[in-house]
């Protein structure tokens, strides 16, 4: 209990917004300096696709009117519809650009409803953005900034627009503490001497449990991230049969890991 009142101070210090969770919902009850508090609640699934806005792809726009909303876009119109489905009555319009980028393809954009609450989001610390994110903002997280390697089978996580510091500090620690995940950070160089970081995850250590994510929110246009059930259900096996002898898949080599799960026959 000392733990969580420590958590909630700290959290109300630097936001001035409480959260109470409910079953269903987020309640934000937002405390502004000289205005009355206002409550405004959020499904999960609104607040998974607003959190990742901050870790992925999409951004929350402020006018100079000082409306606030949320923006985002896709070459395939199935995924923004899936944002729009999560979004629920927070969706406000889609809409498709014929020519959009250097390359001048097509591509759809979907923004929501003006919101105060989404200042208070886009002033959250990484951290806490971290530590409200479920499954779903995982997911989603991977869908916008994910790739998959098909033959090796790892995960590169596009993370360039965070520091060597925050990938060590807090996604190394993050993935492994939440998710039993082991994220690898690693830093691209261009010849034009610009560098980008990513987040790696491996076969073996954690990219069957990120697959597994995806599958779980599964979306058709992005089935090329996900591997293969059949993989899947050959490491889970490999697993199961190690189990039955007391040992772990973690006691053997990546080489050894491999040799076993091609031998394993469904």
């Amino acid at each position: 209990m000392k733990k969580l009142h420590k958590f909630i101070e700290r959290y109300l210090h630097s936001l001035k917004i409480l959260h109470i969770f409910t079953h269903d919902n987020i309640n934000f009850n937002i405390m502004c300096n000289n205005r009355q508090s206002a409550a405004s609640n959020l499904s999960n699934e609104q607040l998974q696709v607003f959190l990742t806005s901050q870790l992925g792809d999409g951004h929350i726009h402020t006018t100079n009117s000082h409306s606030t909303y949320y923006v985002t876009n896709c070459k395939y119109e199935e995924y923004i519809n899936y944002k729009i489905q999560l979004l629920g009555d927070f969706f406000k319009n889609k809409r498709k650009l014929e020519k959009n980028g250097f390359c001048q393809t097509p591509i759809w954009e979907m923004r929501s409803k003006s919101s105060d609450i989404l200042v208070d989001i886009r002033n959250m610390s990484i951290k806490d953005i971290l530590d409200y994110l479920t499954d779903l903002g995982i997911a989603l997280w991977f869908y916008d900034d994910g790739s998959l390697h098909k033959t090796d089978l790892y995960y590169n996580l596009n993370t360039h627009k965070f520091s060597e510091e925050i990938h060590r500090e807090l996604f190394v620690p993050y993935f492994k503490d939440k998710w039993g995940i082991t994220i690898t950070p690693t830093k691209e160089h261009k010849k034009d001497g610009r560098e980008f970081w990513y987040c790696r995850i491996r076969k073996y250590e954690g990219a069957f449990t990120i697959s597994e994510i995806l599958r779980k929110y599964y979306v058709s246009c992005y089935d090329y991230k996900i591997i293969s059930s059949e993989t899947i259900q050959k490491w889970s096996k490999l697993q199961e049969e190690l189990k039955s002898m007391g040992k772990d898949v973690y006691d053997f080599t990546p080489f050894q890991r491999g040799m076993m799960l091609k031998n394993i026959s469904l």
